[in-house]
């Protein structure tokens, strides 16, 4: 018999969930602290959050485990714009519970699989960040290798290993290298383009930019970026985390990648951070190269994970 029991969110649990998250993240400091306040305002004040589809796991009145699953809508400015996805967005526990791992990814893929989808995302990028932006590695928590405990847990409940991306990272100990330009472009900074309410949504809370650079008055890349302030507490200063780079095919191989990396770092540097991170998929070497060139190093390898659901004949 079970040590534990399972319940459905409630605000009575918060500060236990808030307690034992911060407790299983303190060895990262690309991890903001939770508060209860942070994720009343990111998390449960969205539209979509579901308090019956986040599991508390309980011993004792102790909360030992908690589960974040949600039907949600994307939020990429270039995903279909109300398409609603499942996921598992948050799985956390201590490492030597992984009963208590089980049971609640248990409880998270039962309440999911009713509701259509032919898969289920369990920390996974590929639908977007509707939960937890700003807070978890930059972005959205793909699982670190760092926490192998939880791949465990979703690798034994059939969740398949399906995506790898590097998060890589730079210091700002001083200002930023200036860019340098092959041809007069022009600059224009402003804040990103929500596109969508799901977009809007995921970035509740944060300040998203985008720069855009113009040669003879069209575009031929942009970078989006954001200064992250919640996790100052552990890095000691905020962090600026691009979240989108693209050059146009044709100018590609002259610079301009690297040139939107470093204007983005100095605005980040102006604007208080002192430290970079940016996610890129483990096989993109040539982006990988592009921030290496500004001063990034390699951080973490982080891991998505689906789970594909039998189809009734």
């Amino acid at each position: 018999m079970a040590d534990f029991t399972v319940e459905t969110y409630s605000r009575r649990h918060l500060e236990g969930m808030i307690a034992l998250y911060n407790q299983e993240t303190e060895h990262e400091p690309h991890i903001a602290r939770l508060t209860p306040d942070l994720f009343t305002a990111l998390v449960e004040a969205k539209s979509y959050f579901d308090p019956s589809s986040l599991f508390v796991a309980l011993e004792r009145g102790r909360v030992v485990g908690w589960v974040h699953a949600c039907m949600a809508p994307t939020s990429e400015p270039w995903q279909e714009a109300g398409r609603v996805v499942a996921r598992i967005r948050m799985l956390i526990f201590p490492q030597d519970r992984l009963k208590v791992g089980g049971t609640l990814v248990a409880a998270a893929t039962d309440w999911l699989k009713p509701r259509g989808a032919t898969e289920i995302e369990a920390m996974h990028p590929a639908w977007g960040y509707p939960f937890y932006r700003g807070l978890w590695l930059g972005g959205e928590p793909m699982g670190p290798v760092t926490i192998p405990h939880v791949q465990l847990a979703l690798e034994v409940a059939g969740y398949k290993h399906d995506f790898e991306s590097i998060m890589m990272t730079a210091a700002m100990k001083s200002v930023p290298l200036d860019a340098a330009w092959a041809d007069p472009v022009e600059l224009v900074t402003a804040p990103a383009e929500m596109a969508h309410d799901g977009m809007r949504q995921s970035w509740v809370g944060f300040d998203p930019m985008r720069t855009r650079v113009l040669l003879k008055g069209q575009e031929v890349g942009a970078i989006g970026w954001a200064v992250l302030p919640h996790v100052s507490e552990r890095l000691g200063a905020p962090c600026l985390n691009i979240w989108s780079l693209g050059v146009h095919e044709q100018h590609r191989r002259r610079g301009i990648g690297l040139a939107l990396v470093r204007v983005a770092a100095r605005r980040g540097y102006e604007s208080g951070a002192r430290f970079c991170s940016v996610g890129t998929q483990l096989w993109n070497a040539p982006a990988h190269a592009t921030y290496a060139a500004a001063g990034f190093l390699s951080y973490r390898i982080v891991v998505g994970r689906k789970l594909t659901l039998q189809q009734d004949p």
